[in-house]
């Protein structure tokens, strides 16, 4: 059973323009059993503090966000929530990161969704080169070959426009603004795909890593989490439009804690 305490409230509001899915609480069912429990504080940040910054701030902004964030023995840092915006569009965030000690994929992924559009960024990005070191592949990617090739029609048929994302992106990632479908449907297999992700990191991909050895090996994976973290916080386009809501200092302070 997990070890968090606290009540879990990730439900999705209602909204005028269409009914959301309830992804967040999707996500949850698949982690509450996970041995997790709360991160109070990141980098110096107090997460407590900072929630209660960004609540006072989005809700200025007729916004709102929720955001959740756990650790364990092997996950530095796992972030789960979501964020509405002006009523109209809905963000759902999962992040997920090893301790220093591990060398397991990263996993910090997005689904938007609104009346008549959806976007939905999955991947679950190797922290060495893979090509070099293929037991790597082996050990944590290739056992969800499957699972890609079914949803990768969500895909875009032509690669994501931001250079730096392709250049960390592993070969199972997910990048895409699909047509939302009859009644939604593409939605839902968006949802679907995102969970699944979510599913293969948490129990086959934490499950599996043991603590690194090799300190050359180690070394190696520090930096380029270090360097694929600060990619995702400084270049994301979900940046800009945090530091319209909340202002440069918590805008930033939040992407450190989201990422």
């Amino acid at each position: 059973m997990s070890t968090v305490k606290f009540e879990m409230n990730l439900a999705l509001p209602v909204l005028e323009d269409f009914q959301p899915l309830q992804l967040p609480e999707a996500c949850w069912k698949i982690l509450q059993n996970c041995d997790l429990e709360p991160l109070e504080e990141f980098e110096g940040i107090n997460i407590a503090e900072n929630r209660e910054k960004v609540k006072e701030k989005m809700e200025e902004m007729d916004s709102s966000m929720v955001m959740h964030y756990f650790q364990s023995e092997k996950i530095e840092k796992l972030c789960l929530g979501w964020t509405v915006i002006m009523k109209s569009i809905v963000v759902t965030m999962f992040s997920g990161w090893p301790r220093n000690d591990y060398d397991f994929p990263a996993s910090p992924m997005d689904l938007v969704e609104s009346e008549k559009h959806v976007y939905i960024g999955a991947d679950l990005i190797p922290l060495t080169d893979i090509v070099i070191n293929d037991w790597y592949r082996e050990k944590y990617l290739d056992g969800f070959e499957p699972l890609y090739k079914q949803y990768l029609d969500l895909s875009d048929p032509t690669p994501n426009p931001m250079n730096w994302f392709r250049a960390l992106s592993s070969p199972y990632v997910i990048s895409g603004r699909p047509d939302v479908g009859q009644n939604r449907g593409t939605v839902k297999r968006a949802a679907e795909c995102f969970t699944a992700y979510i599913r293969y990191w948490m129990k086959e991909i934490v499950a599996k890593a043991e603590p690194m050895k090799d300190p050359a090996h180690k070394k190696y994976v520090n930096r380029k989490k270090a360097k694929i973290r600060d990619e995702f916080r400084r270049k994301d386009p979900g940046g800009p439009p945090l530091v319209m809501s909340l202002g440069k200092e918590l805008a930033w302070e939040t992407v450190k804690l989201i990422f």
